[in-house]
């Protein structure tokens, strides 16, 4: 008998379907990840992540929040003392 003999085919399915998940998942963390460097496995990326924030941005409010805007159009958070009543 060899070692394959113990295991059936729906169990050697199960083992790689495992495998090939758990990578799929590794795969995804790293690219939802805001990280500029990614290191993993001997592996490195160096990637623009304002590109990918910009990207979800457009993807949720139609814009990147990049555009400059006219001076009037800026809401000014700036508050005025009242003047003191006599």
């Amino acid at each position: 008998m060899t070692a394959m003999d113990d295991f059936s085919i729906d169990q050697l399915m199960l083992f790689i379907g495992g495998i090939l998940g758990s990578i799929g998942a590794l795969l995804l963390i790293i690219q939802k990840s805001k990280c500029e460097e990614v290191n993993c496995c001997c592996l490195r990326c160096k990637r623009n992540v304002q590109a990918i924030i910009d990207e979800e941005r457009l993807k949720l409010t139609g814009h990147t929040g990049q555009t400059p805007r006219k001076e009037e159009d800026i809401v000014k958070l700036e508050l005025k003392e009242p003047e003191p009543e006599d």
